[in-house]
C-alpha cells in the first residue's frame, strides 16, 4: 500500500532549520508496529500519522512517534501537523480554528493566514494546564550531568508537564547553555527511577527571551532543535518562580548549539504563581512531499 506524507521545518521560516517533521497525511491500514518502524526510518524526533477523528466536529486524530516510541503530545508535531494540513488544502481555506485528538486529550489550534490565503502560522492551546511534578534537590549533580560547575545551576531543577514531562534545569548563563553536553552515565545516574529522563536546560537571553535545549536520549534523541511541549511546560515554571499576573509573552529559541536555530511563541495567562490557557506557536516550511510503500 502507498501512503502520502510530507516533511516539514518546523519553528523557522526557512528550510533546514528549525525542527524536521514527517507527516503521514492519511495513516487508514498503517498498524502500530509500522507506525514505529516508519518513525524509525525517518528518524526525525517526531513522526505523525493522521487519521480520522473520533468525534467529527474534530480535525483528525494525530499519533505522535519518535525513533524510541509513542508520545501522548508534543508542541511541533501538532503545529507542524496543522501546517501540513492547512497549507496542502486538507482543512478547508475559510477554517481558522481546529481540535486534534491526541493521547492526552483534544487539542486546540489556530490557524493564522496571510492576505494570499497562505499560512503564517500555527498555535495550540495545551489540553491541561502546566503541573509541577517533582523537585530534584541535588544541583551539583544536575551541573555535572550537563558537564558543568556547580555555581552553573543557581536553582533546583524541577519537572514540569503539560502532559510530557520536563526536567528544567536552570542555568546561569548562555554561555553555561551553550557549552552544556550531557554525560550519559551521570545522566542515568541521576534520573534513572524519576518522572522523566527528558532535560531541559534553560537560560534567561533577554528581556523577553530564553534560550533553552532539550536532551532525550532515552527516546532516541540526542538533541532536539524544537520543543514545544517543554515550552509549555516552562510555562508553569516562569509563573512559579516570578511575580507577574496577567498575559505573558516570552520567545523561546533552541537548536542554536545544533546549527538549527528555532522561535518558538509561548503566552499565558498568570494568576498567582500558576500559569493557564497556555499556548505555543510558530511558522514551518514544507521541505519535500512523497509516496511512502509498506
Amino acid at each position: 500500500m502507498n501512503f502520502e506524507y510530507c516533511t516539514l521545518d518546523v519553528f523557522t521560516e526557512r528550510r533546514f532549520g528549525g525542527n524536521p517533521l514527517a507527516v503521514v497525511l492519511d495513516a487508514r491500514g498503517i498498524d502500530d508496529a509500522t507506525m514505529q518502524s516508519v518513525a524509525r526510518e525517518f528518524n526525525y524526533s517526531e513522526t505523525t500519522f493522521v487519521l480520522p477523528p473520533a468525534d467529527t466536529a474534530h480535525a483528525a486524530r494525530v499519533r505522535i512517534f519518535t525513533p524510541g516510541g509513542e508520545l501522548p503530545f508534543a508542541g511541533h508535531p501538532t503545529v507542524g501537523t496543522a501546517f501540513a494540513l492547512a497549507s496542502l488544502g486538507r482543512i478547508g481555506n475559510g477554517v481558522r480554528d481546529i481540535v486534534f485528538e491526541e493521547g492526552v486529550g483534544p487539542v486546540p489550534v489556530s490557524i493564522d493566514r496571510r492576505a494570499d490565503g497562505s499560512i503564517d502560522a500555527c498555535t495550540l492551546t495545551t489540553a491541561q494546564p502546566p503541573e509541577w511534578v517533582e523537585t530534584i534537590e541535588d544541583r551539583a549533580g544536575a551541573a555535572a550531568m550537563l558537564g558543568l560547575a556547580a555555581n552553573a545551576v543557581p536553582s533546583r531543577p524541577e519537572v514540569w508537564s503539560c502532559g510530557v514531562p520536563f526536567l528544567v534545569v536552570p542555568l546561569a548563563s548562555v554561555d553555561a547553555l551553550s557549552a552544556a553536553r550531557l554525560d550519559l552515565e551521570r545522566w542515568q545516574a541521576l534520573l534513572s527511577g524519576r518522572s522523566t529522563q527528558k532535560v531541559y536546560p534553560v537560560a534567561r537571553s533577554g528581556d523577553a527571551s530564553w534560550r533553552v535545549r532539550m536532551f532525550a536520549p532515552g527516546l532516541g534523541v540526542a538533541e532536539d532543535p524544537a520543543t514545544g511541549s517543554a515550552a509549555a511546560a516552562l510555562a508553569g515554571w516562569l509563573a512559579r518562580h516570578s511575580a507577574s499576573e496577567g498575559p505573558q509573552h516570552w520567545e523561546i529559541l533552541q537548536g542554536v548549539e545544533i546549527g538549527r536555530p528555532s522561535a518558538i511563541a509561548l503566552s499565558y495567562d498568570q494568576s498567582g504563581a500558576a500559569a493557564g490557557h497556555v499556548r505555543v506557536g510558530g511558522r514551518a516550511v514544507i521541505v519535500a512531499r512523497g509516496t511512502l510503500s509498506l
